[in-house]
């Protein structure tokens, strides 16, 4: 095939589709020709008839990554080129956007003025659905991502009771980011959303917010509304307090606070503190090899015992042998060498008395850059490039989580941090440091690595062993990762963990 006219063909699609946002095109914007081109040679995917997303023709069979990317561009370029402004997102996906949230939906529920209902079937089991109301079209409308939505306080208002019960902690967050109360008060009254108002009254109340209760209580009273709160939840609010300055605070500060108590019920108890504090240390070097072995397996990398003995024994010397600067395998040992001896250090301080949260604070970033230091020596990547959190998107293969976008990143990893200083249970700083900080995914490569890492420096700091979680245990792993990240189940992470720990 010609693949200067498959370029040529890209090329054109890529410039139409950069009018739209990104990756998505209306089949309207190509030629006939192009689009049966693309199409044939796997660079055009449709999402629905009518409209297609420019994808990399050699992704693997099933990728959901490119379609999770696009997905809310989708959803915004699709409903406007419909129903213009004529259409809502209904309450619970309203504040899925107004909080943030990084779980892609399985459905996007649609309100509209008129036109009946229908259910227009996606790309990888997902879907729209679209229903009229025009007796009951919102008024208090906002715009998010490009997307119409109801304003916060009245999708909370119009959020159904099991809403409340079944997604607690994105209630939670959006609470804690009302700002105005009397835009809240105004929508209880105007709508007379008595039954609402109670669970928000009741909602505030449960989490000891008892002062903004009082206020939504007084002002109602005064215009003849007498509520009295009802705790909608199914489960007793965890955490100081829901006052966030943004929803990625929120976010990581609540489910922190939410996951902990399952942690503590289903993971052991600390061991006695370690008493021979070398001992400790010196039982890492044995676990060197098993631990780089699966650790870079499990990330994709194709490594043996044998390479990684040749990094241990320095026999990886891009000086010497020119090939091995270039070898991705060999690049990854030997990064994974030089941030384990920074890791050991770090629990060297830890043991000695040095405050866990603080050293992760502090060494993290050192970390990184290890992990990467050969490709900086190689030429492969700047120095520069590991300085900081990372500056683009990313996502992960076949998961519907979504990484935090990157102007998040500095909120979102001082309040884990911050998280970690002051919990003081050292199961719970190893499971949810190592689960809290590749849900955040600060970094564009590693994360995993570090976040095995983080695990296993708080796991020390208990007296619990150095636990390796198993490259051919890898499906599993990530199972608990997408159960934890998606549906906010820790427990079944807690307990792989566990299991993994009592094998070496």
């Amino acid at each position: 095939m010609d693949q200067k006219k498959i370029a040529a063909a890209v090329s054109r699609v890529h410039e139409m589709a950069k009018r739209y946002g990104g990756s998505i095109i209306p089949s309207a914007e190509i030629t006939r020709a192009d689009r049966e081109l693309l199409v044939a040679t796997h660079w055009l995917q449709e999402i629905v008839r009518g409209w297609y997303m420019l994808v990399r023709p050699d992704r693997a069979s099933g990728d959901t990554s490119a379609w999770y990317a696009n997905f809310w561009d989708f959803i915004h370029l699709y409903l406007n080129e419909l129903y213009g402004s004529d259409y809502c997102l209904s309450a619970e996906n309203s504040i899925d956007l107004h909080i943030d949230n990084p779980t892609i939906p399985k459905q996007v529920v649609v309100i509209i003025k008129k036109g009946g209902s229908r259910t227009v079937h996606l790309l990888f089991d997902t879907s729209i659905f679209i229903y009229d109301d025009c007796n009951n079209f919102p008024s208090e409308l906002a715009k998010v991502r490009g997307l119409q939505v109801m304003s916060l306080p009245l999708a909370l208002c119009k959020a159904t009771p099991t809403y409340f019960q079944n997604n607690q902690t994105d209630v939670q967050i959006a609470l804690g980011l009302i700002r105005d109360l009397q835009e809240l008060i105004y929508i209880i009254a105007t709508y007379n959303f008595i039954r609402a108002g109670e669970r928000i009254i009741g909602a505030f109340e449960a989490l000891n917010e008892n002062k903004k209760s009082e206020v939504i209580c007084e002002n109602l009273a005064k215009i003849g509304i007498n509520v009295k709160g009802t705790n909608p939840f199914q489960r007793q609010p965890q955490g100081e307090n829901i006052s966030f300055s943004s929803p990625y605070v929120g976010r990581i500060a609540t489910l922190w606070a939410t996951l902990r108590p399952v942690v503590i019920e289903n993971f052991p108890s600390p061991p006695e503190a370690v008493k021979n504090k070398q001992e400790y240390l010196d039982s890492l070097e044995d676990l060197y090899v098993k631990d780089a072995y699966n650790s870079l397996s499990i990330e994709g990398y194709q490594v043996n015992a044998d390479l990684i003995e040749r990094v241990l024994n320095n026999h990886w010397n891009p000086d010497l042998h020119p090939e091995d600067a270039h070898e991705r395998n060999a690049l990854a040992a030997r990064g994974y060498y030089e941030a384990f001896m920074e890791v050991k250090k770090a629990i060297a301080l830890i043991l000695n008395g040095d405050k866990p949260g603080n050293v992760i604070r502090k060494e993290l970033s050192t970390w990184f850059q290890k992990l990467f230091s050969s490709n900086v020596q190689a030429g492969i990547l700047k120095p520069t490039e590991l300085l900081g959190y990372r500056r683009n998107q990313v996502y992960i293969r076949n998961s519907r989580h979504v990484p935090l976008p990157k102007e998040a990143l500095l909120d979102a990893m001082e309040t884990f941090f911050d998280c970690l200083e002051k919990e003081s249970h050292p199961a719970v700083r190893a499971i949810l440091g190592h689960f809290m900080f590749v849900y955040i995914h600060p970094f564009m490569d590693g994360n995993g690595r570090i976040g095995r890492f983080i695990m296993n420096a708080m796991f020390a700091s208990g007296g619990y062993p150095w636990t390796i979680v198993q490259a051919n245990n890898r499906s599993r792993y990530f199972a608990a990762l997408e159960e934890a990240s998606v549906e906010r189940n820790i427990k079944l992470f807690t307990l792989f963990i566990k299991d993994e720990m009592c094998k070496f």
